[in-house]
């Protein structure tokens, strides 16, 4: 899958995930481990993680293409972590170029727990592109079987720096653990940059912990080469303001991601 890393070391592989299929439908499970909350509330990196996973399995069954997320849309409710969320997806369109569907994810309970919109570009796959992993959709299930998790808080294991707090100034590398299949950096650790920028702008501003519930992503270039770097801008005055935030790829100085995100003091 396009936007799906291998176990081993990857990151994002190890968020606690698995698939399974429910009456010919695949669900795609979360288990919330500690290393993947904030302030006892899964992140929303991870959720991002999920609806990107879950809408693009459905969608990326062809070896010759690379689908790729262009866009996504998260909205969450801050409460405490469930034992288990489990992800359904629909899709809303899909034609020859581009996508897009819409995730839901309940609680092992039945209780919502977020939202998903999600838009995927579909481009043709290059003689000079890496491998491209290609698992028949019966068999999905069988590549989260042996899942690893994290042995580090998300943060630390993805290895985000804080350069200047205050500004929302975070930094990552872009490690062969943070790099999808296609050799960008992969869609949620992306968010997850963003998110980490937005919590230490409103962290330090504010002088009260927060956490990251809306999430609104415009992927525009690939981050091959890194690092990547955030600049943030509080649209407004208070700590109930949006935050846009841009994502740079300092080897060559152009925005290769548009974020707007919302977050919410939990004090």
């Amino acid at each position: 899958m396009t936007d799906v890393s291998g176990h081993g070391t990857s990151v994002p592989g190890r968020l606690g995930v698995t698939a399974r299929f429910d009456g010919g439908e695949l669900i795609l499970e979360l288990r919330p481990q500690m290393e993947t909350l904030h302030h006892g509330i899964v992140r929303a990196s991870v959720i991002s993680f999920v609806v990107d996973v879950a809408a693009g399995i459905p969608l990326d069954q062809d070896g010759g293409v690379w689908t790729l997320t262009s866009d996504m849309s998260v909205r969450m409710r801050p409460i405490p972590a469930p034992e288990r969320i489990d992800a359904t997806s629909v899709i809303l369109r899909q034609g020859g170029r581009s996508a897009t569907s819409l995730v839901e994810l309940t609680s092992d309970r039945g209780a919502p727990i977020a939202t998903g919109a999600i838009g995927f570009v579909k481009v043709p796959r290059k003689a000079t592109d890496p491998p491209k992993p290609n698992v028949p959709l019966g068999q999905i299930p069988l590549i989260f079987r042996d899942s690893a998790t994290l042995t580090r808080p998300l943060r630390e294991e993805a290895g985000i720096q804080s350069i200047d707090p205050a500004e929302g100034i975070v930094q990552v590398d872009v490690t062969p653990e943070l790099r999808n299949p296609a050799g960008t950096l992969q869609g949620a650790m992306v968010a997850l940059l963003a998110e980490a920028a937005v919590e230490d702008l409103l962290t330090t501003r504010f002088e009260s912990p927060f956490v990251v519930t809306d999430l609104d992503l415009r992927y525009l270039r690939m981050a091959q080469v890194g690092p990547v770097r955030t600049r943030c801008r509080l649209l407004g005055s208070g700590a109930d303001a949006p935050v846009q935030i841009e994502l740079v790829d300092t080897s060559t100085d152009e925005i290769t991601t548009l974020v707007y995100a919302h977050a919410i003091s939990v004090s």
